[in-house]
């Protein structure tokens, strides 16, 4: 079996597909781990607004905690909590339902907050102008480069091959079906093949014909030096009205923002003048990052579709996809690698992700993810 991308999707996918008895072969045009996912945030979060999402984020939990049992190594698993700061009466009202429905399917620690219970979890928080909260101490945080080199490092192990610097030119047919594909390294012979190459999935795509709905957008983060101004302890906490987040990271700060003018493209070049904007919406939500010194920062991709949910399943005969995640795909990589190993090689996935269905725009079987940063 050959995946394309050896990112976190495409490294845990090898190692349940590993796992299983198969011989498996990764090829990236980069480093393992080093495209979209080294420049995440390393959330992981039950509190989305769909039933398969928040089954996923549950499961992922589950996952995590016990990662060192299936892998053998770390997964930073750090269950800090996620805190979202709601700004209206109609973001409230719809992660109200969104946390009533997370209730009722075992999301028993989620919460529903008032600003001041806000501002009491957080310290220094501005809260006078938000309508409500929601938590859930057991989301939080785990280590992008702990988990993909977890899960990279136990395929190989397995047996799996990962080709790094190895660029994919083209797919095999044997006129029936996808049979490989033709690489830098040669042509590589595969029953099976997966395009797990996130923001460059729908490249990858073009070369069979494909225009997958998938397009990279620029998300930009930042991280401070040490600082005293937030607790180690302190949540995932997300305006959600400006998008404007913020966790700890080492000693110091780690934060972000959206920037919806950026326009769609793989360009990752920083931006520091975005930087002021960032600042003057922490000045009101949360001011003292402002005491803070910014230590470095970066840009990276989100891979987003229409409906913000991703591409799972097959394309055509011998060829699958595990793309556009639009900003999830690290939290959800160790659940869809176990979950597609399994539908590839028993015929049928262990839970309906007819949600993610690759064809459902056409057909317009749609269930969009509201909860999106």
């Amino acid at each position: 079996m050959a995946i394309i991308g050896a990112g976190v999707m495409g490294c845990s996918l090898a190692f349940y597909l590993a796992s299983a008895g198969r011989r498996v072969v990764v090829v990236d045009r980069g480093r393992i781990g080093q495209g979209a996912t080294a420049a995440c945030a390393g959330g992981v979060r039950a509190q989305f607004s769909t039933e398969i999402n928040i089954r996923i984020g549950m499961e992922a939990k589950r996952l995590l905690a016990n990662f060192s049992q299936a892998t053998g190594q770390t997964a930073d698993f750090r269950q800090v909590g996620y805190l979202f700061l709601l700004s209206t009466s109609e973001e409230r009202e719809r992660f109200h339902e969104a946390a009533q429905l997370q209730r009722r399917l075992g999301v028993t620690d989620v919460r529903e907050l008032s600003p001041l219970e806000a501002r009491a979890i957080v310290p220094g928080l501005e809260t006078g102008d938000l309508a409500g909260a929601t938590f859930c101490p057991s989301d939080g945080l785990a280590g992008p480069n702990d988990v993909t080199y977890g899960f990279a490092t136990a395929a190989r192990r397995l047996g799996t091959v990962i080709l790094e610097d190895t660029t994919v030119d083209g797919f095999l047919d044997d006129g029936a079906a996808v049979s490989g594909v033709r690489s830098a390294a040669g042509e590589l012979l595969a029953t099976d093949t997966v395009i797990c190459a996130g923001p460059w999935a729908a490249a990858v795509g073009a070369r069979r014909g494909l225009a997958l709905p998938i397009e990279p957008s620029r998300r930009q983060v930042f991280t401070t030096d040490p600082f005293a101004g937030i607790r180690r302890d302190n949540p995932m906490t997300i305006d959600f009205h400006t998008s404007f987040y913020f966790h700890p990271e080492g000693e110091g700060v780690l934060f972000g923002m959206g920037d919806n003018s950026v326009p769609a493209g793989d360009d990752i070049t920083l931006d520091w003048s975005f930087l002021d904007r960032i600042i003057a919406v922490a000045q009101r939500r949360w001011p003292p990052l402002l005491d803070a010194r910014v230590k470095t920062g970066w840009a990276g991709l989100y891979e987003n579709t229409p409906d913000f949910q991703p591409l799972i399943g097959p394309l055509q005969p011998g060829l699958w996809i595990a793309g556009g995640f639009s900003g999830h795909g690290f939290m959800m990589a160790p659940v869809i690698g176990r979950w597609l190993a399994e539908w590839m090689l028993k015929g049928a996935p262990p839970v309906d992700l007819g949600a993610f269905a690759p064809d459902r725009f056409a057909a317009g079987a749609l269930q969009p993810e509201r909860n999106v940063v």
